[in-house]
């Protein structure tokens, strides 16, 4: 039976996946040893942060240090735990699952987990000298005003310090006052009586990125991508980033774009003034959604015979939905009172009437909006919970037919039912913020379906065409030497052959490498013996450390994760460093893949073999013996130089890798047996991974072949159904779940997604081809072509880095909007096709076929280019407090003097109101740049999801 804290890793990650899965996916194998070398120089870190802490580090309370792997609370639980450092708010929310099976007895003994993956810990990302205040800080500042406020007994001092408890600057309660609004809001649909909000009072905020357009013709209601086709629009203000707050007004609400981040909550009355103003009344201003894909939002008003557009872009899809709902509500709009639940897999629909019903009703939201903070904890937790009462009505309503009774058996059995938003041919989860802000995101029935689905993630086996199942086999690392170049040749240097010591490790169908001061070795199984405390020598690690061991966070045991599965009080404690061993483990193979200088791409390997003396011409001038030293130390190179010269090779501990384009990889071990091991696992590897690829590309053909014949239409129209269709057009459309899968948002893998795009990092710059890698908020871009200075290709072995993309602070848009940043666009005819300009395209690596227009296989990364010092949020109340409790003499008074000041924090944070830089994406095909779009904006919200670069003041504060 399971104890660990429904918040831990593990938990977590058996919120979306079946044990089976997660030992597939996290199970690798280390072939040694480690260098005598590299332990000479890396011994002690490495040993300090991943091998003792891997064996002999008490158990604490589980947090991510290198990715983005951790807790998501709600809007009200993270304002609370920014106002009161890491202190957790205990409100759990139900999960998205099946109420009769929500303890899941049967999968791993696993607890339900009352948090996603979404958020990341900020205050370890951002670090340094202007770094947030830390919980230690915070939380000894709250004790202090609590223990004084208690302990005293005049009155003059308790009046003194409930002063300085009470501060006129508030902090961190941006996400608070809109959560009252919220529920004051949603009190009076419900029929309850509330105090009305104030002209001027905050009703709404959020960081936008806004551009304007003006036309002279008319817009009517339902304005979109499709529509604005017919529209001629010119730009008036390119794409900037604001504060969007929005106000209670005497005629209804007034939306105001400030270039600051220091918002009052009721009257303006700080120095800077909004930069624009839009008066929300209806029949003056009007909203829509305007992109289904991105969520990007329109606004427009008519002023002076002109229509101004205000494009609207939140970095969350979900705040974005959740404000399309608000703007909605603000100019009188009802909300439908029936919810439509598909259940594709059993060919049936589910009608739901009034789904929010009892929590809309209940006085809870009443007591919110009247300040009450435990009841909005409570509010909140209730409504997180909507999403697992709308899966526990559907099962109820499926239970009463009995022809269903076994298909939802095996559902209810792994527990593992989610809901999803269907638009054509594409899926998106309702997960995280989704599902605690289940209100806002029905507003996307007007475009998609909702559907009742298992949780499907990636296969971890391919069938073959012969019948035969094979499983995906571990992943494998270690240390080896490489002799061949990016050419497959071998680089000469006064008759002796240039090797390189790299670090290798298989992520996917990619074998990256890593310099080998990068490099993050797995901690030995056993843990070497220490004398006094001090760290072993690098003789005592290769010693007791064996040259080949598994690593297995994960070990079955039946269908369940065997330390999960014993009872027994004596396991809490095992069960609380394996799975904190379990979370270090997916940071180091993280972190190894972040650092990783190139691949080879196991698709494009013919056979792994042994070394074949005389296949380089080159080889004529190489004896037979140990000349390259395994256990050297390599210099300490930024580049990609090499590290030593040899004019002898060891042909036992050499083996090849054979490429499809005729060139080779050769490769050295550190002894005979060390060869057999790479050879043994990398040959499944190279198989499973070619088989796993064909399907993935044949997954893509045939969803689009089965939509072109349910839709009786052919390629060229598909082009634009699939952004353009209304909902009743698509609505026989098939979806694939393994396409759009849970794996990437339950960080299952490392890699999210991967493949080609073609990239322009500047305004006037041209297309290039890339391949990228998207992992963890960030996307990693490898040279996919080599060049002569010619401009001739050049065939290569391996990618290398190029660069990547930091998507913290980065906001995503794609169609249409991204005309002005191509360009140059394909402005070819076609006399069959008037108005259309994109020619058929064919791509020779896999016979994929593309006729879509260059914008909608288009996506803009939007990043500021400009920084700007700000007053932490989470530490400037901590920080003002601590010093007027300082300040405070024996006899209760407040002492002027200037003792105990202390320097206020600052973080770095973009400025507000500026154009940034814009890196353009164009994927093959609209279908794949479908794809693309979605996952990189998990990974925006992954990173979003604890971004609170906003202060609020008073009326008259500063």
């Amino acid at each position: 039976m399971s104890r660990l804290p429904a918040d831990s890793y593990t938990a977590r990650r058996l919120e979306h996946a079946t044990p089976e899965h997660l030992h597939y996916t996290t199970r690798r194998t280390f072939i040694g040893p480690i260098p005598e070398g590299w332990l000479s120089h890396h011994r002690k870190h490495w040993y300090r942060h991943h091998v003792s802490s891997s064996h002999s580090r008490a158990p604490r309370s589980i947090s991510t240090a290198a990715h983005p792997i951790s807790t998501a609370t709600s809007e009200l639980q993270q304002s609370q735990a920014a106002a009161h450092g890491a202190e957790e708010v205990g409100t759990p929310r139900p999960s998205s699952q099946s109420a009769d099976t929500r303890a899941r007895p049967d999968v791993g003994g696993s607890a339900s987990s009352t948090t996603s993956l979404l958020h990341s810990q900020r205050g370890r990302e951002q670090g340094g000298t202007y770094g947030t205040a830390s919980a230690s800080q915070q939380d000894g500042t709250a004790r202090d005003v609590e223990r004084t406020t208690t302990n005293t007994s005049n009155g003059h001092l308790d009046r003194v310090v409930s002063k300085l408890a009470l501060p006129k600057v508030r902090f961190n309660e941006a996400t608070k006052f809109q959560m009252r609004s919220r529920a004051q809001r949603l009190a009076e649909r419900g029929g309850f009586r509330s105090s009305k909000a104030k002209p001027g009072e905050l009703l709404k905020m959020d960081k936008m990125l806004m551009r304007i357009d003006v036309t002279q013709q008319s817009i009517k209601d339902g304005f979109d991508e499709r529509v604005s086709q017919g529209i001629l629009t010119k730009p008036l203000d390119k794409w900037r980033e604001f504060m969007v707050v929005c106000r209670k007004h005497d005629e209804g609400a007034l939306l105001q774009f400030y270039q600051t981040r220091v918002i009052a909550t009721t009257a303006d009355k700080t120095k800077k003034r909004p930069k624009s103003e839009i008066v929300l009344r209806r029949g003056e201003a009007r909203a829509n959604m305007y992109s289904s894909l991105d969520k990007t939002l329109c606004l427009w008003k008519v002023d002076r015979g002109r229509t101004y557009i205000y494009f609207l872009r939140p970095q969350s899809g979900v705040s974005s939905v959740d404000w399309f709902t608000f703007l909605h509500s603000v100019l009188g709009y009802s909300r439908t009172q029936t919810l439509q639940v598909n259940v594709p897999q059993l060919s049936v629909s589910l009608r739901l009437d009034n789904p929010f019903t009892t929590p809309e009703t209940s006085q809870l939201l009443a007591e919110a909006a009247e300040g009450n903070d435990d009841a909005l904890a409570k509010a909140i937790t209730d409504e997180g919970g909507v999403a697992g009462a709308i899966v526990s009505r559907c099962v109820e309503m499926l239970k009463e037919s009995p022809e269903w009774a076994e298909v939802l058996k095996s559902w209810v059995k792994y527990d593992r039912l989610g809901l999803a938003w269907k638009r054509y041919d594409r899926l998106e989860w309702i997960y995280g913020a989704a599902e605690q802000r289940m209100y806002g995101t029905v507003a996307m029935q007007a475009t998609h379906d909702l559907e009742l689905r298992p949780k499907d993630h990636y296969p971890v086996d391919v069938k073959t065409k012969q019948g035969e199942t094979v499983e995906e086999p571990p992943a494998i690392e270690g240390f080896l030497i490489r002799l061949t170049s990016q050419k497959g040749l071998e680089r000469r240097r006064m008759g002796k052959t240039m090797y390189k010591q790299l670090y290798f490790a298989s992520q996917n169908q990619y074998l990256i490498f890593t310099r080998p001061a990068r490099a993050i070795p797995p901690p030995p199984p056993k843990t070497p013996s220490q004398n006094n405390g001090n760290i072993p020598s690098a003789q005592q690690i290769l010693k007791e450390t064996p040259l080949t061991h598994d690593i297995n966070p994960y070990p079955l045991e039946g269908q369940q994760i065997s330390w999960l599965s014993r009872d027994g009080t004596d396991n809490v404690e095992e069960q609380q460093v394996r799975d904190a061993e379990a979370e270090r483990e997916a940071n180091r193979n993280l972190q190894i893949l972040l650092a990783c200088d190139g691949f080879i791409d196991m698709c494009d390997v013919k056979s792994v073999r042994t070394f074949h003396r005389g296949a380089i011409p080159a080889d004529e001038a190489l004896d037979n013996g140990s000349d390259v030293d395994f256990h050297a130390s390599p210099p300490n190179r930024r580049g990609g130089g090499e590290d030593g010269q040899a004019s002898e090779v060891d042909d036992d501990r050499m083996f090849e890798l054979l490429m499809k384009n005729g060139l080779l990889i050769r490769l050295q071990a550190y002894s005979k047996e060390a060869r057999v091991e790479w050879m043994k696992r990398l040959q499944p590897l190279v198989r499973y991974w070619q088989f796993r690829a064909s399907q993935d590309s044949d997954l893509f053909k045939s969803v689009r072949q089965q939509n072109l014949d349910a839709l009786q239409i052919d390629e060229r129209a598909e082009a634009q159904i699939g952004s353009f269709a209304y909902k009743w057009e698509v609505s026989q459309s098939y979806a694939s779940p393994i396409l759009y899968n849970m794996c990437g948002i339950a960080s299952c893998r490392s890699i999210h997604v991967s493949g080609v795009l073609f990239r322009k990092p500047r305004h006037h710059s041209t297309f290039t081809r890339c391949h990228v890698i998207l992992s963890h908020g960030h996307m990693l871009i490898f040279q996919d072509t080599l060049r002569k200075h010619t401009g001739k290709k050049l065939v290569h072995s391996h990618l290398e880095r190029l660069g990547s993309v930091d998507l913290r602070g980065c906001y995503l848009y794609s169609g249409l909007l991204t005309e002005n940043n191509l360009l140059y666009q394909n402005q070819t005819f076609d006399n069959n096709m008037p108005g259309h300009h994109a020619l058929p395209r064919i791509y020779l690596e896999d016979a994929w076929t593309s006729s879509d227009e260059d914008a909608m296989t288009t996506f803009v990364i939007w990043h500021a280019k400009s920084k700007s010092w700000f007053r932490s949020s989470q530490s400037v109340d901590d920080v003002r407090a601590s010093e007027r409790m300082n300040s405070i003499n024996s006899r209760g008074e407040v002492d002027d003097g200037r003792t105990g000041r202390t320097k206020t924090r600052l973080t770095r944070v973009s400025q507000l109101g500026t154009t940034g830089r814009s890196v353009v994406f164009k994927a093959r095909s609209r279908a794949e740049r479908d794809h693309w779009v979605l996952a990189i904006q998990v990974e925006i919200e992954r990173l979003a999801a604890q971004n609170e670069e906003v202060r609020l003041v008073d009326a008259g504060g500063q």
